[in-house]
């Protein structure tokens, strides 16, 4: 089933607006239907180019001027296909941009690691960057209701459009397949990486940790290794869209946490796939429901941000030395709003002393799962930004 993006409507605002186009996401999210999809929308004649195949990779790795400019001969809109597999390709973007002018290059990269190192200096000025995210819920319903149905399921077995049919055990296998040939494919395949069983052993440590603070040096203790090494990795985790990393915030106060990360997923099925935790979420007593939900709400509000035109919002968390929490801050400006989750409604939420002292203007949402989708599904702020 053809799902039609958010971030379609995006894109299609900034073509021919003299700047090439990047758009990072995880492989299988959907950058190849997207990128389709905008180029068919627009009328133009379009070229799609797939820089993993031998061919075009030799060939744009030569950077033989007439050779790049036959690619593009006779076409509007020309798409480089994971980009990241040419090397040097931000010179290839740059001497084709420079040149012709009067195509549209559009980017996509599957490792931000890779691609964003490859094009941010050559393409400085020139680009518009994206980042695709698994289906969000406001792109799969269209109400409240239709959104707690969806929820649970999200919860379970994630987002990527290809898990979203079948039956559960084939959703399951895919998920399972999908991160055997993901994390090998985009992360133990970079580089510098010697013990990659200990990167894997790291994920299934972080699935059960999800929406914790995480203790470098008490991880690297699990795993034996450094904390400088686990570090890297984690850079490495969250630069090819596996997880992302949530700073505390605070003002400088002394009384305020503000050095260590909370780890969240970026979807939840490859999450549950690590550590093979399928069950039901609804009628349960899985242990996790509640970090389930953090995490999902998280999550979606990242697609939710990244789906539409002006990013001024900033998250994290925000904890005291005397154990008072908020599960998650936005901040636009100066301005401050702080969310807490509960998967169950009935549960009261109150606002930590200290914060409310220190913060007096914030505005304070709790967030359950009967009335979530109206902050994932207003028009937001998002996560573009020119280069």
């Amino acid at each position: 089933m053809l799902y039609k993006r958010k971030l379609q409507t995006v894109v299609e605002k900034h073509l021919f607006k003299g700047k090439a186009i990047v758009i990072y996401g995880a492989r299988q999210v959907g950058k190849t239907t997207l990128v389709r999809g905008i180029a068919e929308q627009s009328g133009k004649k379009y070229r799609l180019i797939d820089c993993e195949l031998l061919e075009y990779k030799e060939l744009l790795e030569r950077r033989n001027t007439a050779d790049l400019f036959s690619l593009v001969e006779g076409y509007e809109i020309v798409v480089f296909d994971e980009a990241q597999a040419v090397r040097d390709i931000g010179q290839v973007l740059k001497s084709i941009h420079d040149h012709r002018s009067d195509v549209q290059i559009i980017a996509t990269g599957s490792s931000s690691f890779d691609l964003a190192n490859l094009v941010s200096e050559p393409l400085t000025g020139r680009s518009y960057e994206f980042t695709l995210y698994p289906l969000a819920i406001a792109e799969l319903a269209e109400n409240q209701f239709d959104a707690s149905q969806k929820l649970a399921d999200m919860m379970r077995f994630g987002a990527y459009p290809d898990i979203e049919s079948g039956t559960e055990s084939d959703r399951i296998q895919k998920l399972k397949t999908l991160v055997s040939q993901y994390v090998y494919k985009n992360v133990l395949a970079i580089g510098g990486i010697r013990k990659p069983e200990i990167i894997l052993d790291l994920l299934r440590l972080l699935a059960h940790q999800i929406g914790n603070e995480v203790s470098l040096r008490e991880l690297a203790g699990k795993l034996g290794t450094s904390p400088a090494t686990v570090d890297r990795y984690l850079d490495l985790l969250e630069k090819n869209f596996i997880i992302i990393r949530v700073s505390g915030f605070g003002s400088n106060m002394r009384n305020e946490v503000t050095r260590t990360k909370k780890i969240y997923f970026i979807d939840l099925g490859v999450r549950n796939a690590l550590i093979d935790a399928f069950g039901p979420i609804e009628g349960t007593s899985r242990g996790d429901v509640g970090a389930l939900f953090e995490n999902a709400f998280i999550i979606e509000r990242r697609k939710h941000l990244a789906n539409s035109e002006v990013q001024t919002k900033q998250g994290y968390f925000w904890r005291s030395v005397s154990q008072q929490e908020v599960d998650y801050v936005e901040r636009d400006g100066i301005a401050l709003t702080a969310y807490e989750c509960k998967w169950n409604d009935a549960k009261i939420f109150r606002i930590p002393p200290l914060f409310l002292r220190l913060y007096p203007d914030a505005i304070f949402e709790a967030i359950h799962r009967n009335i979530f989708f109206r902050f994932i599904a207003e028009a937001p702020p998002s996560a573009i930004y020119s280069t």
